[in-house]
């Protein structure tokens, strides 16, 4: 059998299901029909190919490792380095390794071509990625060793995260390191000074320079598939260019088998593939992206409300072909995956949208989902209410999540120059009550504050509240691995600073001044932050070197914009903020000492508390 298109089991899980199948077949077709439907389902969802209840299954390989398509325009291999890789008492084998370059155009206003921001940096670098599947239940480590085609020196390579707790050995322009866990995502940095992109001072807002990886590495070590279409219960259709219209409309399941597709090319199919390549799927359609398939295209739900969505698999789907156009309001997309609610989003990579990552709307889950952004408007995973994010890794290069009552966890993130790892927004949407737990923040590429970097950020107006009967925004067990400028954020949106009292005008709608009365006035706040780690943090030069901020507003002294009308003793507090066993460089955080790193406005905060 094929181990990239078909499921193996570990024999531990082969012999149970051997059995489990045979006792089904003696106890006969009553018995068989008044099982749950939960039950065999579970069952069933281990088997692919043909689900037949005869068929032998193989055991799952220790690694599976994909094929990719690598002609002209397909996927592309890595200019910078090979990796190969050794399960225990086996030869060692080279694997592919693809590579991502970056993506600066953008269409301008008037229509002509121009350059994102940091351009002039981003555009020296790359991102190499290899990914593989592991099972480490068969007591089998995995050796994975890379080699530097640009002859980069071993002799300093950080294997990040730290927390992994992996040790590496070099020699020349090769490094080793092994592995005995899957979920994890290892940044391989050859720490040469070949491979340095240097930010100066001043660039965007940056108080010292800013040495940025000129070309990345990942290896990314997923667990075994657990979802996989299956025939016998699904109504599956392989895409192809040939495929009809009615044929994708009536699937179950869409399945990109191993192989290169341009949706775009491919030709639109009616209210299924629009011209452009965007592939709408309708409540219960699911898309299956195999591992070595590489899809140019997006995704549409058909409508808001549709449910039970999903898009998974070990495949790619890539929107690299497309153009950023952040000032058109007809632009072509606003998101790379789109889906209604209930979606599962499961082991795909998404990468190189033109705009925002991965929208599904309320209780989301995503888990093994792998995110890389270019522009600086590169939201990541931007789910609604109680939705659940674990095991993922992200290079966003904006916000990377909303605080809609998110569970996030055991994620890797990799910040580029823009945007927070966990906003609250730009508007007055009441957001609040997520819970981020073990998250490991690397390479972070922050140059300064601005008005939304840092680990946590606001930028709402004055109607905002946390949401009544939320729980606590709780940021527990966070590690920041390199300099930050800082990593708090909270204060009012700064569009109210272009506010002009003599015509009583603010020319950045939707920012709704002076609020009615006191009774519209909300605040910001109730927030925990324990077990945070940050190795260095340097300030930059808008806000105050070596400052994070923490800021509410008033109408006299703080800004030039009414919050209340006709009310100047009202004030947007922020408020109710914890801060326990946060360290700087070691150092932990203490009311005594907190004004080294933090500029906390006594006017318009209260309760704010380090411990």
């Amino acid at each position: 059998m094929d181990m990239v298109s078909v499921e193996k089991l570990t024999l531990k899980r082969y012999f149970i299901m051997k059995i489990y199948k045979n006792m089904l077949i003696a106890m006969g077709i009553v018995f068989f029909c008044s099982c749950s439907d939960n039950i065999m389902d579970a069952y069933i969802s281990t088997i692919e190919g043909g689900g037949q209840t005869d068929e032998e299954e193989a055991p799952v390989e220790v690694l599976t490792t994909y094929e990719w398509p690598t002609e002209q325009g397909q996927a592309k291999l890595s200019e910078h380095y090979k990796v190969f890789v050794t399960v225990d008492g086996e030869e060692e084998k080279e694997i592919q390794v693809l590579q991502s370059d970056p993506i600066v155009e953008k269409e301008m206003p008037n229509g002509t071509i121009g350059e994102d921001l940091q351009a002039a940096y981003t555009k020296q670098r790359s991102f190499s990625f290899v990914p593989v599947t592991y099972d480490p239940g068969q007591d089998k480590k995995l050796t994975f060793r890379i080699e530097s085609k640009d002859g980069y020196s071993s002799s300093n390579v950080q294997i990040s995260p730290k927390s992994y707790n992996l040790s590496a050995q070099g020699s020349g322009s090769s490094v080793s390191f092994t592995v005995d866990a899957a979920n994890k995502y290892i940044a391989v940095n050859f720490d040469d000074p070949r491979n340095i992109v240097t930010v100066p001072v001043g660039q965007g807002g940056a108080g010292t320079p800013f040495n940025w990886i000129k070309d990345m590495l990942c290896i990314f070590v997923d667990p075994v598939e657990t979802l996989k279409p299956n025939p016998a219960r699904q109504n599956i259709v392989y895409y192809s260019k040939e495929v009809s219209e009615s044929d994708l409309a009536n699937a179950e399941v869409i399945y990109f088998k191993p192989g290169y597709y341009n949706l775009k090319k491919d030709g639109s199919r009616g209210a299924m593939i629009n011209e452009q390549g965007g592939l709408t799927i309708t409540a219960n359609q699911k898309i299956y992206i195999a591992g070595g398939a590489f899809v140019e295209g997006y995704i549409l739900r058909r409508n808001y409300g549709d449910s039970n969505q999903a898009v998974y698999g070990r495949g790619i789907l890539s929107g690299r072909q497309y153009m950023w156009q952040p000032e058109n309001s007809n632009r072509l997309m606003g998101q790379l995956i789109q889906l209604g609610n209930n979606a599962v989003i499961d082991g795909v990579i998404a990468m190189e949208s033109p705009h925002h990552g991965i929208v599904p709307t309320d209780n989301a889950t995503f888990t093994n989902v792998k995110f890389l952004g270019w522009h600086c408007n590169n939201d990541g995973l931007r789910p609604g209410l109680n939705s659940k994010i674990s095991n993922c890794f992200i290079r966003a290069c904006d916000d990377f999540f909303y605080n809609y009552t998110l569970d996030v966890k055991d994620c890797v993130l990799w910040p580029a120059f823009n945007g927070s790892i966990l906003t609250n927004g730009w508007q007055y949407f009441d957001i609040g009550g997520s819970v981020f737990d073990n998250i490991d923040i690397i390479f972070p590429e922050w140059l300064s504050m601005g008005n939304n970097k840092g680990l946590i950020m606001s930028q709402n107006e004055y109607a905002y509240n946390p949401p009544v009967g939320a729980p606590t925004t709780v940021l527990r067990n966070i590690r920041f691995e390199g300099k930050i400028p800082g990593f708090v954020n909270l204060k009012p949106n700064s569009n109210y600073d272009k506010y002009d009292p003599s015509t009583g005008k603010n020319p950045n709608e939707p920012a709704k001044i002076p609020l009615s009365s006191k009774a519209d006035l909300g605040w910001m706040g109730d927030i925990l932050l324990e077990n945070v780690s940050i190795e260095e943090q340097v300030g930059d030069k808008s806000n105050g070197m070596k400052t994070n901020l923490i800021t509410g507003a008033k109408t006299v002294g703080k800004t030039n914009a009414p919050i209340v009308k006709n009310d100047p003793t009202a004030i947007w507090w922020v408020k109710d903020i914890t801060f326990r066993n946060v360290t700087i460089d070691g150092v932990k955080i203490t009311n005594e000492n907190k004004d080294t790193w933090f500029n906390i406005d006594p006017e318009t905060t209260k309760n704010i508390n380090f411990e």
